[in-house]
C-alpha cells in the first residue's frame, strides 16, 4: 500500500502550483524583444494587456461555473460554463475573451479592464455555452465578463514619440506601489494626444523641483531645473485619454506620478522608422501643385459617432497631409472641426474643437510645427451633406483642411 504524503508536503506543492499560476504570465510577458533593423517590437502576450478607461465594457455574458464545482484557480484546460448561447449568436468554435473590472479609489470614474483568459466554445444551447480555457493570462475568476475575441498583432511597429508631449504614469496594471522592467503601467495620455502603440518615451524626474522655494517676487515664473532619466516606456495599446505601456528599462524603482516625455534613446537606433521630411520635389509646373492643393483640401478626416478618436484610416490620411506640408513649407493650414446634426449646439461646438485639436496634435507628432496650424470649430452649423440619415451624418463628422499662405 502506497504511503500517504504528509499534509504539509501536499500543502507546499499546492502553494507552489498556485504561485506558478499567478506569475507564469508575468515571466512570459518578459519574453518581449526588439528587432532594430526591422523597426519592430515583439510582445508575445499582447492579448493579455488590459487598459484603463472611462467607458466601462459590459460584455455579452459572464462565466458562471466550472466543471469542477470546487475549482478556485481556473487555468488552461479547465471547462467553464457561460450564460450566453445561440440567442446571442454564439456557436461552437467561437473564441471569447474573459475579463474583469478593477476600480482603484484614486482614479475616480476610471476602471481597469483586466484580461484573464481566452475561451474556446465547445457546446452551445440557446442561453448557455460550454467553453475551454484555451489561453490563460491570469487565473480566471467566476463572474468574469465575456466578449467576442479579436486577436491583436504581437508585432508592433516602432514609431517616434510626440515631441512636445509630457505626461504622467498614473497606475500600474498589477496595482503595484513601485515597478520596474517588464511591468505594465497606465499613462494619462492617449490617442487623442497623438500617442500610438510602438512609441517609446523616457521617464524622468526633476530632483530639485520639490525643494525649490521661490521668493514672492519669483512666484509664477517657471524655473529650468535639471532633469534625470530613470526609465523607458514602450506603448502597447491606447484608449482616448489613456495608454498602457511596458517598462522597458528602469535604473530606479518607478512610481505613480513619474513623468514621461520624448527622448527615448531607442529612437536613435531606429533609422528605418525615423520621421524625416521627404525631399522637396523638383518643380513640375503650377498645374500639378494646384491639383495637390485641391486634393489636400478636398479629402476630409472622418470620425466615428460622438468621438474625436483618430481611426487607422484617419491617421493614414493625416500622414499624407503631413508629407504635403513638409514638401510645401511656405503653406499653413486651417483645421475645421465639424459634427453631424445630432446633439445640442454647445455640445457639438466642443466636440468639433476636440476633433480639430486631435488632428493638429497628430500632425505635430509627425513633425509639423504647431505655428503652421490653426483650428476652429463649426459644430453642426456647416454640414457637408444636408441629409438626415446615417450616410449624410458620416460625411459631416469630419476635420476639414484649408490651405493658407504664410
Amino acid at each position: 500500500m502506497r504511503a500517504r504524503e504528509p499534509r504539509s508536503l501536499r500543502w507546499a506543492v499546492g502553494l507552489l502550483m498556485f504561485l506558478s499560476l499567478c506569475f507564469w504570465g508575468a515571466e512570459d510577458a518578459r519574453a518581449w524583444k526588439i528587432l532594430p533593423k526591422e523597426g519592430i517590437f515583439v510582445y508575445p502576450r499582447i492579448d493579455g494587456v488590459g487598459y484603463l478607461t472611462e467607458k466601462v465594457p459590459q460584455g455579452i455574458g459572464r462565466v458562471r461555473t466550472t466543471l469542477a464545482e470546487k475549482a478556485v484557480h481556473i487555468g488552461e484546460g479547465e471547462t467553464v460554463y457561460l450564460d450566453v448561447g445561440s440567442r446571442q449568436g454564439i456557436k461552437v468554435g467561437d473564441r471569447l475573451k474573459a475579463f474583469s473590472l478593477d476600480k482603484p479609489r484614486e482614479l475616480r470614474d476610471m476602471r481597469i479592464v483586466v484580461m484573464e483568459a481566452r475561451l474556446l466554445v465547445t457546446a452551445v444551447k440557446e442561453d448557455e455555452a460550454e467553453a475551454t480555457v484555451e489561453d490563460s493570462y491570469r487565473s480566471l475568476s467566476l463572474g468574469a465578463r465575456v466578449e467576442r475575441y479579436e486577436p491583436r498583432d504581437s508585432k508592433i511597429k516602432l514609431k517616434p514619440a510626440v515631441p512636445s508631449l509630457v505626461g504622467r504614469i498614473i497606475w500600474s496594471y498589477e496595482n503595484l506601489v513601485s515597478f520596474g522592467e517588464g511591468d505594465v503601467v497606465f499613462l494619462d495620455k492617449g490617442s487623442a494626444h497623438g500617442v500610438e502603440p510602438g512609441q517609446c518615451y523616457q521617464v524622468f524626474r526633476t530632483p530639485m523641483e520639490d525643494v525649490d522655494r521661490p521668493l514672492p517676487s519669483e512666484r509664477g515664473k517657471k524655473k529650468d531645473h535639471i532633469t534625470a532619466a530613470v526609465g523607458e516606456l514602450i506603448v502597447l495599446r491606447t484608449e482616448d485619454n489613456t495608454s498602457a505601456a511596458l517598462v522597458r528599462k528602469s535604473s530606479l524603482p518607478l512610481e505613480r506620478g513619474d513623468r514621461f516625455r520624448a527622448g527615448c534613446p531607442l529612437e536613435k537606433e531606429l533609422k528605418p522608422v525615423q520621421v524625416a521630411a521627404p525631399p522637396k520635389p523638383a518643380p513640375e509646373g503650377e498645374d500639378k501643385l494646384k491639383k495637390a492643393k485641391e486634393e489636400f483640401e478636398n479629402r476630409d478626416v472622418l470620425f466615428p459617432y460622438d468621438s474625436y478618436v483618430l481611426t487607422q484610416e484617419a491617421r493614414a490620411l493625416l500622414q499624407e497631409k503631413a508629407k504635403f506640408l513638409q514638401q510645401n513649407p511656405e503653406l499653413k493650414t486651417l483645421i475645421e472641426g465639424h459634427c453631424d446634426e445630432r446633439g445640442t449646439k454647445e455640445y457639438n461646438l466642443a466636440l468639433g474643437d476636440r476633433r480639430a485639436q486631435a488632428a493638429k496634435r497628430y500632425l505635430t507628432g509627425l513633425g509639423i510645427s504647431p505655428e503652421r496650424m490653426k483650428t476652429v470649430s463649426y459644430g453642426k452649423e456647416r454640414p457637408m451633406d444636408p441629409g438626415h440619415n446615417e450616410q449624410a451624418w458620416a460625411k459631416n463628422r469630419r476635420a476639414h483642411f484649408l490651405l493658407l499662405e504664410k
